[in-house]
């Protein structure tokens, strides 16, 4: 779990770069566990590791890379996205981001630099519908 993971990718101005992926360490992990969901009794099917579900979601948010594109090691796509959605939905993340920033956590570890945005979510341009949404009949 020291040992970064590095991906190699091209960015906008075609040069190589590698983007160094860091897992959750004991100290953050401990800060981070009390506002995620508790593990419920031994019925059915076991949940997944939360950890690895963080540490795949912020492999994502790192890496720049898309859902499918998450190790295995991290438990499968859909299930590391579901959990993604359920923290978004029940406003976890700036939970979490209230409690580092309480605790003095060192947010030159956090790079805002680099945001991505979802365009899902942001209407088009004189609100038109471009040619990509128009369905053929």
């Amino acid at each position: 779990m020291d040992e970064p993971i590095l991906k190699l990718i091209l960015c906008w101005n075609y040069k190589l770069t590698y983007i160094s992926f860091h897992e959750i360490d004991d100290v953050l992990w401990e800060s981070i566990k009390p506002y995620l969901p508790p593990q419920k009794p031994h019925t059915g099917r076991p949940r997944a590791d939360l950890r690895k579900l963080m540490n795949g979601i912020l492999y994502v948010v790192m890496t720049g890379c898309t859902w499918k594109d998450v190790p295995s090691q991290y438990g499968s796509k859909s299930t590391v996205h579901r959990f993604h959605l359920y923290l978004c939905e029940h406003g976890t993340y700036q939970k979490i981001l209230n409690e580092l920033l309480n605790k003095g956590y060192d947010l030159k570890k956090i790079d805002f630099s680099h945001c991505f945005t979802d365009t899902k979510d942001i209407p088009a341009k004189n609100g038109k519908i471009s040619s990509m949404m128009v369905t053929r009949r």
